[in-house]
């Protein structure tokens, strides 16, 4: 049985100066990476840490990573659909420049990025089947975002969309299972006090 704590990144610096599309964590998020590191992760038994490639889930494992000494793996199909984005945007400034596309972004986020939803979501199940899979790691830490993560939870509940629920930065969410195919949610957005 393999277990995948499934890690929403912390709050991001958005409007970086130098890197607006990929921003790292604000400073407030790399207090709640540090946090979530040492007063909850590091009494997991984790044998395995991967992460999304952008900067702000990177450095949401990196705390862990330190603790654990166990080096990050990058697997690329666990990116948020904003990668190639010139500019992250979190969903409260696009609610707040964009109000009029609101109901366009709730209904489906790749779509309002310019991203075909399907292959979103089959490169992201993609790679969550390949971490099951994977005879490595039993307890995996999975750092990530908030699409990806609901895009597996919603896959695991056999719901039809993503929008009906939302994640916390620095959240986890437990899913638990053999393979994809029978992926059971055991916990979804526990959060720090």
């Amino acid at each position: 049985m393999k277990q995948l704590l499934l890690v929403r990144h912390g709050r991001p610096d958005e409007g970086h100066a130098l890197r607006p599309g990929d921003p790292p964590l604000h400073a407030a998020g790399h207090a709640q990476a540090r946090a979530l590191a040492l007063r909850r992760l590091a009494f997991e038994p984790i044998d395995r840490i991967v992460s999304s490639p952008q900067q702000r889930a990177l450095d949401t494992a990196a705390p862990l990573s330190r603790v654990l000494g166990i080096e990050i793996e990058v697997v690329d199909g666990l990116a948020e659909c904003d990668l190639h984005t010139a500019r992250y945007r979190s969903p409260e400034t696009i609610h707040r420049e964009e109000p009029h596309r609101w109901a366009e972004f709730l209904a489906s986020t790749p779509r309002f990025l310019g991203i075909d939803p399907d292959i979103f979501r089959q490169t992201v199940l993609n790679a969550f089947a390949a971490l099951m899979n994977d005879a490595r790691g039993s307890v995996v830490a999975v750092f990530s975002h908030g699409m990806p993560i609901k895009t597996l939870v919603a896959h695991a509940m056999r719901m039809a969309g993503t929008e009906s629920f939302s994640l916390d930065h620095c959240s986890v969410t437990r899913v638990v299972g053999r393979s994809l195919d029978d992926a059971r949610v055991r916990t979804l957005n526990e959060s720090m006090p």
